[in-house]
């Protein structure tokens, strides 16, 4: 009988498992704001420009005609198994400001900056003079 529990108690252990996310269901790095969730189309450049789709946890980039990148899905590339930190996420949000600091393990960062110009406008600030228009 002690071999039954123990084995039952065993199983138990194992079958129950545990969470890394805190609390956070999504497993997401970004949270975009919500004046900036929705699609954004660049100004000026229909056919060729860049589109950027925000939603409440990432954001893509596409090069319209050629590539769609969404953030999370590159993050979750870098994070290979056993090297959970090889990407770190750092986020600045306020009232008029999103930005968004991605660094690698090899000293490597890409920044996505954006300036809220109006409801209907904003600015790509990592280059600046691009304006989008949401969609």
């Amino acid at each position: 009988m002690k071999k039954v529990v123990l084995l039952f108690s065993l199983f138990l252990m194992l079958s129950c498992s545990s969470s890394d996310d805190n609390g956070n269901s999504s497993n997401s790095d970004f949270y975009p704001p919500a004046w900036i969730q929705g699609n954004w189309m660049q100004e000026g450049l229909t056919n060729y420009g860049v589109l950027f789709s925000f939603s409440e946890n990432d954001f893509c980039m596409t090069n319209l005609g050629l590539t769609k990148q969404c953030q999370q899905e590159l993050v979750n590339q870098m994070r290979q198994p056993g090297n959970a930190n090889a990407v770190t996420v750092t986020e600045t949000i306020t009232a008029t400001n999103y930005t968004a600091e991605i660094k690698y393990f090899a000293g490597q960062s890409v920044i996505y900056s954006f300036r809220k110009l109006s409801n209907n406008s904003i600015e790509w600030t990592t280059v600046p003079g691009s304006i989008f228009i949401k969609q």
